[in-house]
């Protein structure tokens, strides 16, 4: 339990938050990328969260991205926290899930694909209840679409991230 709390691990996560906060803040100043759906984006936050799992264990990944959005919402405006948090807590679950109960048959890549169609979905859902148009549902083909490739890119990036980093740096049990 001693070394569960250990400085390392803590100053080790708190680095990693920032990182995912800036890489949101600095998405989040991104046009969007689909038109018609403002409120999806690549996510590339998501690999700090894929790599958090991994490497902490998705305990410490639940706090990681309940402190990411609270974090970021301070900087990119309290009516966007609901998105984000809804978005985030479900791709957290299900990446979460996935790789306890399926990793290495089903790998990251997969995984972070996964997560990020639920992602979507889940930020869709709140916009429908938000905006009060249900029409929005219609999106979700193309939403779905561009989350297999955003998840893709946010896969390889912690894959590669977890494979070139030296062991010291993703090694906190």
């Amino acid at each position: 339990m001693n070394g569960h709390f250990s400085a390392k691990r803590i100053a080790a996560l708190g680095v990693l938050l920032a990182a995912a906060s800036i890489t949101f803040l600095i998405e989040s100043l991104v046009p969007p990328l689909i038109a018609f759906a403002p409120y999806v984006r690549i996510g590339l936050a998501n690999c700090f969260v894929l790599f958090v799992i991994v490497c902490f264990g998705a305990g410490d990944a639940f706090f990681f991205v309940i402190a990411k959005n609270l974090l970021t919402a301070l900087f990119a405006g309290w009516f966007t926290l609901w998105l984000n948090l809804a978005g985030s807590l479900c791709a957290y679950a299900l990446m979460a899930g996935l790789y306890a109960a399926l990793f290495p048959k089903a790998g990251l890549f997969s995984v972070s694909i996964a997560g990020a169609i639920v992602g979507n979905i889940a930020r869709t859902c709140v916009a429908v209840l938000w905006m009060e148009a249900p029409s929005l549902f219609v999106q979700l083909p193309v939403v779905c679409a561009f989350s297999i490739v955003a998840g893709g890119i946010v896969g390889i990036l912690t894959i590669l991230s977890i494979k070139h980093l030296p062991e010291r740096l993703t090694m906190f049990e």
